[in-house]
């Protein structure tokens, strides 16, 4: 046991031991000369937007728009060619019309609702409303940005298919130029990574919820050691997310602009 002192009135340190620890041994491209520092978002702003409450409120349209239309279609497609009295070839090209519209309102109506908008929208709220944020809203440009695992988490026994990584955190990144700094201001935690601390910084492929997402895998060294975690750029243009590569296109752009980040003695 420690005999050092507590101090009351110092930051509150993040506990990465459980989340972010890379395997023994695990080699990196880069070599880091300063540390990284990882914090919890203090109390009362800790977890206060991306609680259970508001991810059920903001994936309901994603399951109530394909019920609902689920339901107008198949009536559509059950009762439609009796009450039109259409005979059978009318009755089939009923049925395909039916479904092609069906699986393109879904794409459309869901796409439509933008939840990353809405997230950004909340986060811009709490971090306004933090005393002492570590990024400034008003001096340099920042984006909107979801935190992953690197690791897939462990599959309940009743659940079918592979393991896929997690969504860790919600946030905003701002690049400092002039420090040569990567802050990021989430909702459960802080991050402050200098370029010097960089251990990896490269596009990834990662399988989270279902489809393989491209990311931004950072590694940082920081005090208690390396540390890992994904950050992926938010959907600005949903219409071009089932094209593939516009994913692809933002983590590639957001990797180039950290790396190009000077570094500082």
């Amino acid at each position: 046991m420690t005999t050092e002192p507590t101090n009351p009135f110092a930051s509150p340190q993040a506990d990465i031991t459980t989340t972010g620890r890379p395997e023994v041994d695990q080699a990196y491209p880069m070599t880091a000369t300063a540390p990284a520092l990882i914090e919890d978002v203090p109390e009362p702003h800790h977890r206060t937007v991306r609680t259970f409450k508001m991810r059920f409120l903001l994936g309901l349209p994603n399951v109530v728009i394909p019920i609902t239309l689920g339901i107008l279609f198949y009536g559509m497609a059950a009762f439609g060619p009796a009450w039109l009295d259409l005979g059978g070839n009318a009755s089939l090209a009923l049925l395909i019309g039916s479904m092609a519209t069906f699986f393109t309102l879904i794409y459309v109506l869901t796409n439509a609702f933008r939840q990353d908008y809405w997230w950004e929208m909340f986060m811009r709220r709490q971090i306004a409303s933090r005393p002492a944020p570590w990024i400034s809203l008003s001096a340099h440009p920042s984006e909107f940005v979801t935190l992953t695992s690197t690791q897939p988490k462990s599959m309940a026994s009743f659940q079918l298919g592979s393991n896929e990584a997690e969504i860790i955190d919600i946030g905003l990144i701002q690049l400092d130029k002039t420090e040569g700094v990567m802050v990021l201001e989430c909702d459960n935690r802080r991050y402050r990574i200098p370029r010097n601390s960089l251990l990896a910084c490269d596009v990834q492929q990662i399988k989270l919820q279902s489809p393989w997402t491209p990311v931004v895998m950072i590694a940082c060294q920081t005090d208690e050691g390396p540390h890992e975690f994904c950050i992926m750029p938010a959907d600005d243009h949903p219409w071009l997310e089932f094209a593939g590569r516009y994913r692809k296109r933002q983590a590639e752009r957001l990797a180039q602009e950290i790396y190009e980040l000077p570094r500082t003695r």
